[in-house]
């Protein structure tokens, strides 16, 4: 008999950032393949986005506060079904339910606490090690934020499993064949405005007045539970902080190149939809990235601009065939992150649970 599968709603309140978009393409998969889902939200909450069908939306009566639906009134409410599992998507669940599988997407909080606001910070280092020792199971983004969980948690490694994150199929280009090699005269950077992703490094490196040529564009916003970021913008440098995934698509198409300077990650989401997009990358040399990549990006040194600048320039002396032999090696290899084999990897999980 198939579990009913539970799905703690509560990130459909929040502006859609990466790790609410693994929450929502993992749930369209589950209900395009079938299964019985059905989406908890607290009541008369406002949503900031909701693309599942109504009729599997359903109001928990409870606290309208969100934190103590989640802890309370989720928990009481599925203590009166049989036969389910919870899954909490964006790293807090409730500490309260013996049938929750828990995404944690990676272990920034513990890195470095500075790039958060003291009070996102001080609650996820309460929650995130209980919540992760009384989940039913534990599923992460990539192996490397495996290696980091097991080893700041104490979880037993056979304990975590990886469901990784995967481009949206308005990102996918169909084969080679659909790619455009001519670029127009722009870098991108996606991500939000948030002092892990070191935008800075970028926003100075464009700032020189030897790059004054170059032009980039900047698709992200602030997000509240990271500490401010301050800049100047320069004039060759253009910031959408509302751009539909269109939009982003149409962009990542044009680029002559994605630049993404973050110090951390557990994944990347704008990595594999601009590899999936055709759009070159120059990189972090980040652990994970090198995990999803490979050998697909120009990587430097994120604490350095001079790095920075020696990557672009390798990039822009690469010759042409080269340059397209590399762009059709980051599609086939962009094709081993998906939604469907996430989220059959997740069902998996959810069998043996």
């Amino acid at each position: 008999m198939k579990k009913k599968i539970y799905v703690n709603g509560k990130f459909l309140a929040h502006r859609v950032t990466g790790v609410h978009r693994y929450a929502i393409e993992i749930v369209k998969k589950l209900i395009e393949f079938g299964e019985d889902v059905e989406i908890l939200v607290p009541p008369h909450m406002p949503f900031a986005s909701n693309p599942f069908p109504e009729v599997l939306i359903k109001e928990v009566r409870g606290y309208k506060s969100r934190l103590l639906w989640e802890h309370f009134s989720l928990p009481a409410y599925l203590k009166k079904q049989k036969n389910y599992v919870l899954l909490s998507l964006c790293n807090i669940g409730t500490l309260y339910d013996k049938n929750q599988i828990l995404c944690i997407h990676d272990m920034s909080y513990a890195v470095n606490p500075s790039w958060f606001t003291k009070s996102f910070a001080r609650y996820y280092r309460i929650m995130i090690p209980r919540l992760a020792k009384r989940a039913k199971r534990l599923i992460t983004v990539s192996e490397f934020s495996k290696r980091q969980i097991t080893e700041q948690l104490g979880i037993k490694y056979e304990d975590v499993s990886v469901v990784y994150n995967a481009p949206a199929d308005k990102f996918n280009a169909v084969s080679t064949s659909n790619i455009s090699y001519s670029k127009d005269d722009f870098f991108l950077f996606v991500g939000s405005m948030d002092p892990r992703k070191n935008i800075n490094l970028i926003i100075d490196f464009f700032s020189k007045p030897e790059q004054s040529h170059q032009k980039l564009v900047i698709v992200g916003a602030k997000i509240k539970s990271f500490n401010e970021v301050n800049f100047q913008i320069p004039s060759n440098v253009k910031v959408l902080d509302n751009c539909n995934d269109d939009e982003l698509a149409a962009l990542y198409r044009r680029a002559k190149a994605m630049i993404n300077p973050s110090f951390y990650e557990g994944f990347g989401i704008p990595v594999v939809e601009a590899m999936a997009s055709g759009c070159p990358l120059i990189l972090s040399n980040l652990e994970v990235y090198r995990e999803i990549a490979e050998e697909g990006a120009f990587y430097f040194d994120p604490y350095s601009t001079e790095s920075l600048s020696a990557a672009v320039e390798r990039f822009q002396h690469t010759q042409e065939d080269e340059m397209h032999k590399l762009i059709d090696e980051n599609i086939t290899r962009s094709k081993d992150f998906s939604w469907e084999k996430s989220s059959y990897a997740l069902l998996n999980v959810i069998n043996q649970a």
